[in-house]
């Protein structure tokens, strides 16, 4: 099943993106296992599980292309664009997903990973801690409404 949603995701991420930036989404399964654990502890329809580790895909791999930017490195401005195409992108994905709450949920914790960055700290993020995080709160807002009811 992980195997299927991993290669969903990437087959989704691939027809969703431009062909013209030439930019190849590669992330181990391994890496991947960070959102799986996460979705396994959720109910959540399989679509979803796709959309939602595209967009920790996206995260990822954007966060990677920042932090290869080394003053003198030789791919420097071509990781540079990466990265910044990489972030359009996956706001331009989430909507498309219709993941508008979790954008404005992460979007604070990813501002300030970039401001961080762009200051010379380049420590890692974990953007599956904060996709649960928001997915735990998701719930509990779901089942308050719903209790309502």
């Amino acid at each position: 099943m992980n195997r299927k949603l991993i290669e969903d995701s990437f087959r989704l991420l691939q027809t969703e993106m431009s062909p013209i930036a030439g930019i190849q989404l590669h992330l181990s399964p391994a890496e991947c296992e960070h959102l799986l654990s996460v979705l396994e502890r959720h109910d959540l329809e399989y679509d979803r599980k796709v959309h939602l580790l595209g967009i920790y895909i996206i995260l990822t791999v954007a966060a990677k292309r920042h932090m290869e930017c080394a003053p003198h490195h030789p791919d420097l401005t071509r990781n540079i664009l990466d990265g910044d195409y990489l972030y359009s992108f996956y706001l331009q994905f989430a909507v498309k997903c219709r993941e508008l709450d979790l954008v404005a949920y992460l979007a604070p914790s990813i501002k300030k990973l970039q401001i961080a960055r762009s200051n010379g700290d380049f420590a890692e993020q974990n953007p599956a801690a904060g996709i649960e995080e928001f997915l735990i709160q998701e719930r509990r807002q779901h089942s308050r409404t719903s209790k309502a009811i």
